[in-house]
C-alpha cells in the first residue's frame, strides 16, 4: 500500500510539473496586438488663447462677439508587439495615437474700415512610438495584472486653420490660411492594468497609462497624457 502512494505521489508530482510546464510555454513567445480607448491631456489653455489673439491681431482683426471651444479628450489608438520573456516579465514596442488637444474660436468683429468673422481652429496631436518593460503578477491561470515602465517618442504637431470673411477687406495671407509645425520630446511613460487570457493565446486587457511632461512649449504646451485603454493580443 505504502509503495502504491509512492507510486500515485511520484506520478501526480509529475503531472503536475507537466501541467506547469505547459501553462508556462504557453505565456511565452512573441505576441501582437492593438488597442483603442480615451485619451486626455492636461494641456495649459492658456497657450491655445493667447494664441488666438495673435492670430487675430496678425490678421488686423477686433472680435466684439467671440466663442470658444476647448477640448483636451480624444480617442486613441494603437499597435504593440512583445515577448514575453518568463511568467513574470515581458518587453514590448509600439506605436500610438494619443489623439488631439483642439481649441476652437468663432468671432465676428471689425477689420479696417470693415466688419466680418474670423474663425480660428488650433490643433495639437501627439503620436510616438514607445519601448516598455512589463512586470506581470499571475492571478490565476487566466486572469493576471500587470505593470509597466518605459519610454514615449513623442511627435507633437500643431495645426492652426484660419478663416476670414470682409466685405471689402482681404488679411495679408489671404481668406485661408492654414499651416503646420512639429518637434520630437522623450517622455517617461508608466501604466498599470488587468488581462483576461483566452483559448491559451489570446489575452484581453484593461489599462491605465500615463506619459509625464509630454509636449513642447512652442507646439501646444506640456502636460501628462493619460489614456484608458482596451486592447486584444494574440501569441505565436
Amino acid at each position: 500500500m505504502k509503495k502504491k502512494n509512492a507510486r500515485f505521489a511520484t506520478v501526480a508530482f509529475c503531472l503536475g510539473l507537466a501541467a506547469g510546464h505547459s501553462a508556462t510555454a504557453a505565456e511565452r513567445g512573441f505576441y501582437v496586438g492593438g488597442h483603442f480607448g480615451q485619451s486626455s491631456k492636461d494641456a495649459p489653455r492658456s497657450f491655445y488663447e493667447l494664441f488666438n489673439d495673435d492670430i487675430q491681431t496678425f490678421v488686423f482683426f477686433t472680435p466684439t462677439q467671440e466663442t470658444t471651444s476647448f477640448d483636451d479628450t480624444d480617442t486613441a489608438y494603437g499597435v504593440v508587439i512583445g515577448y514575453r520573456l518568463t511568467a513574470h516579465f515581458a518587453v514590448e514596442g509600439g506605436f500610438s495615437n494619443f489623439g488631439s488637444v483642439t481649441y476652437e474660436s468663432r468671432s465676428s468683429g471689425t477689420y479696417p474700415q470693415d466688419s466680418g468673422t474670423t474663425n480660428v481652429n488650433i490643433e495639437s496631436e501627439t503620436t510616438g512610438f514607445t519601448i516598455t518593460a512589463l512586470g506581470v503578477f499571475p492571478l490565476s491561470r487566466d486572469w493576471e495584472l500587470f505593470a509597466r515602465g518605459g519610454v514615449l517618442f513623442a511627435d507633437n504637431k500643431l495645426s492652426i486653420e484660419v478663416n476670414s470673411t470682409g466685405q471689402r477687406f482681404i488679411p495679408p495671407l489671404g481668406n485661408h490660411i492654414s499651416a503646420a509645425d512639429s518637434g520630437g520630446t522623450t517622455n517617461l511613460i508608466a501604466g498599470v492594468g488587468l488581462t483576461r487570457r483566452f483559448f491559451d493565446i489570446y489575452d484581453l486587457r484593461l489599462e491605465y497609462e500615463r506619459a509625464f511632461d509630454v509636449g513642447d512649449e512652442d507646439l501646444g504646451g506640456k502636460g501628462d497624457l493619460d489614456s484608458v485603454l482596451l486592447g486584444l493580443t494574440v501569441t505565436f
